[in-house]
């Protein structure tokens, strides 16, 4: 892939994730199995399994604070 392509599809994504979080979802295993291309080659975003919906809930609510996702795409403080 060149840079401009890159960059195109990573636009895409942070389109994505500000549009979710602006609805007061968070993703929370966000990882290449989990982006697809549509037929026309734009990105979409898939599996919701461990999404949450934030909405109205105070910040130390424990959805901020379990952990979701794959073990092998997480941050090594997680552990």
């Amino acid at each position: 892939m060149n840079e401009a392509l890159v960059r195109f599809y990573f636009r895409q994504l942070l389109d994505a994730v500000q549009y979710m979080h602006s609805k007061g979802i968070v993703h929370r295993d966000i990882k290449l199995e989990n982006l697809l291309l549509d037929k026309n080659y734009n990105l979409k975003l898939s599996d919701f399994g461990f999404s949450a919906n934030l909405q109205g809930k105070t910040p130390n609510t424990n959805l901020l604070f379990t952990c979701k996702g794959t073990m092998g795409y997480m941050a090594p403080e997680f552990f």
